[in-house]
């Protein structure tokens, strides 16, 4: 009994293990796109406009740098930067996304998955499925994940619903951290300043979700089977909002906004599970 159980835990942690299949450190922007899109695009009542200038987007040759800043440009008082994975990846795997993230009033950054274009197998969102690694708004020392999935708008819903996706402690935002989010068949873990060890992901798990917490519908509300909408493959997405619903529901959060601000992207990685 003792021996074969010893046999079946080598056997788990075999099959376990992540195998690292990207890593960009931001040399140059190869991998990605940078968007061209007003504020009202979002969905999100935003304030700026994303554009693909250098000023907005542009690399170090050792980080990204998503950059907000105060200007009239195309009937809008503010730009930014928003990009988007050339490519898509998954279904499942680890993934980990290093970077600085600016706090100050007014400014949503974000890093998450999405379908580019807002749309996929299943339809547009929220049936096509968002994995929000990680969101912080205004000054608040607290980073949020959620996920969104449900029917095409309006009967989108989430998971979990606030105060439940928000991280247990304090983040200390003056310094870069990991952001992650181990995407499963059966389950999705958000991580904090996470790496992979021998295989597997070690560090501060914020989250757990199982798979019977999500689905996705069509616009006559039949669900589709299995563990849809997160069971193709996405974007990874990288942005710094300004404004919107969300901040702006909180008292003074919008009223003297923290610009410039940047959110500087120092390392994206995806690893994927052995098989």
């Amino acid at each position: 009994m003792v021996k074969s159980l010893l046999i079946l835990c080598v056997l788990t942690v075999a099959l376990g293990g992540y195998t690292q299949i990207f890593n960009d450190n931001f040399a140059n922007l190869n991998n990605w796109v940078a968007d061209t899109m007003p504020g009202a695009d979002s969905g999100n009542n935003e304030w700026e406009y994303y554009t693909a200038r250098s000023v907005n987007v542009y690399t170090t040759g050792n980080s990204l740098v998503l950059h907000a800043q105060k200007e009239s440009y195309q009937g809008y008082n503010y730009t930014s930067g928003k990009v988007h994975s050339a490519k898509q990846w998954g279904p499942y795997g680890f993934f980990n996304v290093k970077a600085l993230v600016p706090k100050g009033n007014g400014l949503w950054p974000a890093i998450w998955l999405l379908p580019y274009g807002g749309s996929n197998v299943y339809g547009t969102w929220a049936a096509c499925g968002e994995i929000d690694i990680m969101e912080t708004i205004c000054t608040q020392e607290q980073a949020y994940s959620t996920l969104h999935f449900g029917g095409p708008w309006p009967a989108n819903t989430q998971y979990p619903w606030p105060p439940n996706n928000q991280y247990p402690f304090n983040v200390d935002w003056s310094v870069p951290h990991y952001f992650g989010v181990e995407w499963q068949p059966t389950f999705m873990n958000f991580w904090f300043d996470a790496s992979i060890v021998n295989g597997v992901v070690q560090g501060t798990k914020i989250l757990s979700v199982p798979s019977s917490q999500w689905y996705s519908q069509n616009s006559s509300g039949q669900k589709y089977p299995g563990n849809a909408p997160f069971n193709v493959p996405t974007n990874i997405i990288l942005n710094v909002a300004v404004g919107g619903s969300w901040p702006c529901s909180v008292s003074g959060c919008c009223s003297n906004v923290a610009v410039p601000a940047s959110m500087i992207v120092y390392n994206v990685q995806i690893w994927e599970e052995t098989q």
